[in-house]
């Protein structure tokens, strides 16, 4: 009897302490929400550190409330032609390091002053999501873009919001520039490379900015396929004297044009229109000088300047 009452005294132990225990080894519960990514933030202007510059040098303007640099270097010597005017590509600052800073700097002594004009940005690069509900069936076509075509840094429906954009930022920049100017009168030449180059040309063909005496492009390109596409008509319809630079390791973009804006501005009986190739090592001093030597010489000569 004894040894029963025991037993029972020992299961009800059991029994009391196990809902204490199960409360010490039970695992919390785990939130296993996953919090979303933050929104891309609208890119903004690039606060440039300047000091290594002359504080004379660095001139602002105002864009939609917003400040951006405009670099400025009088003619040096007796000549003085007129102003050149500087514009890197996208993405860059007004004193982007390599070519197009090396001309700003070196193109004053030929009787040009200088003004580096702040590029307008590229848009983030995006990051494209997939819910798991919209995962086609293996084997389904899921690539709207062809395979050996880059994909999209922004998604279509926004392309051309934001090329607009920065077309309005050019717009904005350029009228500016004549009253930061006025002091270096004489002819106007407009240098500028890469994207930059391809939505000035798109500008200058839709008449949204005063002609330059002499424009001068270097690797002209359009992200954009159809675009790009479209950049040889538009830069050989222009009327002014155009020096079309063209480096082997530009932008594929651009490489994949360079035939035809040449073949087109001969077609279309383009008097002013050059094309050189000129190779443009990022680490070859040299190269930028050649280049630097072809600008001077086509715009003192194009521009009627000498």
């Amino acid at each position: 009897m004894v040894r029963i009452l025991c037993f029972i005294f020992s299961c009800i132990v059991g029994i009391t302490t196990l809902p204490s225990f199960s409360a010490y080894t039970t695992t919390p519960a785990v939130n296993t929400v996953e919090k979303e990514n933050p929104p891309t933030p609208t890119p903004t202007p690039k606060k440039t550190n300047y000091n290594y510059l002359p504080a004379s040098e660095i001139k602002q303007i105002t864009i939609d409330n917003k400040q951006y640099d405009l670099l400025v270097r009088p003619w040096e010597g007796k000549k003085k032609l007129g102003t050149a005017i500087i514009l890197p590509a996208t993405n860059g600052t007004a004193d982007s390091p390599g070519l197009m800073a090396f001309v700003r700097r070196n193109i004053n002594p030929a009787g040009w002053a200088s003004l580096g004009v702040t590029p307008p940005t590229e848009p983030p690069t995006a990051n494209f999501a997939t819910d798991a509900t919209e995962v086609t069936s293996a084997g389904a076509a899921q690539l709207s873009a062809p395979s050996n075509k880059p994909s999209p840094k922004v998604k279509p429906e926004d392309n051309n919001k934001h090329q607009q954009e920065q077309e309005d930022f050019l717009v904005k920049s350029m009228s500016q520039l004549d009253a930061i100017g006025a002091d270096y009168v004489g002819k106007r030449i407009l240098i500028t490379a890469d994207q930059s180059a391809g939505l000035l040309i798109s500008l200058l063909s839709q008449k949204k900015i005063a002609n330059p005496d002499v424009l001068i492009v270097i690797n002209p390109y359009r992200e954009d396929e159809q675009r790009n596409q479209a950049l040889p008509e538009l830069l050989a319809k222009l009327t002014m004297p155009i020096l079309d630079i063209q480096s082997p390791d530009g932008h594929p973009a651009s490489l994949e044009t360079a035939k035809h804006r040449k073949t087109l501005a001969v077609t279309l009986e383009s008097p002013n229109y050059r094309q050189t190739t000129l190779a443009l090592n990022l680490d070859n001093e040299s190269a930028w000088q050649n280049c630097l030597n072809t600008i001077k010489g086509f715009a003192a000569r194009m521009s009627g300047a000498q």
